[in-house]
């Protein structure tokens, strides 16, 4: 995937992020984002998402890097257990 398809996702989670977490308190919002991901994002999606956690520069919001984080922790415990 090219860094501009990477740029659009990391763009969508932060979208979702912001629509999830309306009101709701930072980890929370990201657990809705994980989950969401998990139920509507194809499996190479995610994989390509959790991956950009490596860059510094990834441009995703509190929330939405969270929700990332949770992500790639479920990805690893499937993959491991």
């Amino acid at each position: 995937m090219s860094s501009q398809q990477d740029t659009q996702l990391i763009h969508m989670t932060n979208q979702i992020a912001a629509n999830l977490g309306g009101g709701r308190d930072e980890e929370t919002a990201a657990a809705a984002t994980c989950r969401h991901l998990e139920t509507f994002w194809a499996r190479s999606m995610k994989h390509r998402l959790v991956a950009t956690l490596e860059r510094e520069d990834t441009a995703l919001s509190p929330p939405a890097m969270r929700a990332v984080t949770l992500l790639a922790e479920r990805l690893a415990k499937r993959h491991n257990g």
